[in-house]
């Protein structure tokens, strides 16, 4: 009996340290686990990066990566193509990639994974969007990580998509915690803490709830570099935060995230990063019941599902004004439930294996 085998053409990491990984690499190695744990046969091609060797690098990269995927396609007549797709700079060689599967009658999939896709779209020339939709049209499949992803390529194409979002591991889903008074204010964020996530808005934030007169506790866990730490920390002073009322906790286990998250009221996600996608952060907080407040970047909007949770500007008035709103309607048990509700309804891994291997089934008919 032949192998069921997919050639998974992804950026997994391979060898990078677990501090260093994003949402992206880590998105993807969940990916070829549902697939390794099902019986398929994965042969994992790096997508290139530009990294510390820049183009070159990236060229011998992808050199490489096309040389290896090549061998695996012809060396298994009945191989799946799957390619993770960041389009921009990266569509001419996944449009290379497919063109490839094609010609070898293999049949392909091509998931979108950031937060570009329809931008990208738009703004770039008209060859780019040959390019795209050439790669829309042509493969068996498209996974959508985002469900704008789904709608856009329903209306441009009139062709269906698999939504395929961002999941919570089943070891990570608890049951809900409704005690959690608010005598005291407690804010989290988790994930990298860098300027292009405006972790610094969050002590903006902070600082707009204090001056309402809220008892506030912010924790902020991540890895960051010495250098954004003490601009953060010095803004910190700069603003007469009382000692102790926001806390660094650093890279953290998820274990411990947990515990955080199960006595947090909100979870703060003012994120302008560009290529912004699904957060596992967003979902992973509003697993606990913990209320999002969110920028409108990536698929923030219909992940949380509210939109007075979704604050447009970057402004930390409209931030705090979210949650005292909130507060002071009694209405945190009520959104806290919604999100708890939505991920177990939405985003959990059997609900996204369930779509993935449902779809790979079909192309196997």
């Amino acid at each position: 009996m032949e192998k069921n085998v997919i050639v998974f053409y992804a950026p997994v990491g391979t060898n990078l340290p677990r501090y260093q990984l994003g949402g992206g690499e880590i998105g993807c190695r969940r990916t070829r686990d549902i697939l390794k744990g099902n019986g398929f046969d994965v042969i994992t091609i790096d997508k290139p990066i530009m990294g510390k060797n820049g183009i070159i690098g990236y060229v011998k990269m992808a050199l490489k990566g096309y040389s290896r995927l090549l061998k695996a396609l012809v060396s298994n007549k009945g191989a799946i193509l799957y390619t993770v797709g960041f389009y921009e700079k990266n569509v001419y060689l996944e449009w290379f990639i497919i063109i490839s599967g094609k010609l070898l009658s293999r049949k392909t999939i091509y998931e979108a994974r950031n937060g570009r896709l329809v931008k990208a779209y738009f703004e770039f020339g008209k060859i780019y969007r040959f390019m795209m939709g050439s790669i829309l049209k042509q493969v068996d499949t498209v996974f959508c990580q985002g469900l704008e992803y789904v709608e856009f390529i329903e209306q441009q194409y009139k062709k269906k998509s698999v939504y395929t979002p961002n999941y919570v591991l089943n070891k990570s889903l608890k049951k809900y915690n409704a005690e959690r008074p608010l005598d005291v204010v407690r804010l989290i964020y988790f994930g990298r803490v860098t300027e292009t996530k405006n972790v610094g808005l969050i002590v903006d934030v902070c600082n707009e709830l204090l001056k309402k007169g809220y008892n506030v506790e912010t924790i902020i866990i991540g890895s960051y570099s010495e250098e954004y730490k003490k601009d953060l920390d010095q803004h910190i002073a700069n603003m007469n935060i009382p000692e102790g009322t926001i806390r660094f906790l650093g890279q953290q286990p998820f274990e411990m995230i947990s515990e955080e998250l199960q006595k947090a009221h909100f979870f703060i996600f003012p994120s302008q990063e560009k290529k912004e996608g699904h957060s596992n952060s967003l979902t992973e907080a509003m697993t606990f019941g913990v209320v999002p407040v969110v920028s409108s970047a990536g698929f923030n909007s219909s992940i949380v599902a509210k939109p007075e949770l979704v604050v447009t500007e970057m402004d930390p008035t409209g931030y705090a004004n979210v949650m005292d709103k909130i507060i002071q309607d009694k209405s945190w048990g009520i959104y806290s439930k919604f999100v708890y509700d939505r991920i177990k309804e939405n985003y959990t891994e059997d609900r996204v294996k369930t779509s993935i291997l449902k779809a790979i089934s079909r192309l196997m008919e």
